[in-house]
């Protein structure tokens, strides 16, 4: 199987997955490809990052049945590909908090519609 139909198939296998970008082994950017695929907002605040950052698509990483997973290009050092597992494990638990913070803020807008709506009506007496 090629790198690109491993990259393929381990994006579509995954609830979470995103491009890496890296220039340095310290200079990475991830572009989401799911749950959610990048917008032309987020591609175009990130192209703004790129100039002067050497920046190259090396692999894509995802989370499939809750364990990470990796199609790299090419072979790194363990450094690296322990930065990247790292980066990545943050990038994840953003994602699922920023989501729950999300949940929770809907959870108390339904919470409070359904305060709401059993309050008497003046105007029913």
């Amino acid at each position: 199987m090629t790198y690109t139909e491993r990259a393929n198939q381990l994006a579509l296998d995954s609830s979470v997955a995103v491009l890496v970008l890296m220039g340095a082994p310290e200079d990475v950017e991830f572009i989401p490809l799911r749950p959610r695929t990048a917008d032309a907002n987020m591609l175009a605040e990130l192209k703004a990052r790129w100039p002067g950052r050497n920046l190259r698509s090396v692999g894509v990483l995802g989370v499939v049945g809750g364990a990470a997973q990796c199609a790299l290009k090419e072979p790194f050092e363990p450094e690296t590909v322990s930065r990247l597992a790292d980066a990545f494990a943050v990038y994840v638990h953003t994602l699922l908090f920023s989501g729950f913070a999300e949940q929770q803020q809907a959870g108390d807008f339904v919470q409070f519609a359904t305060r709401l709506w059993s309050l008497p009506d003046p105007r029913l007496d």
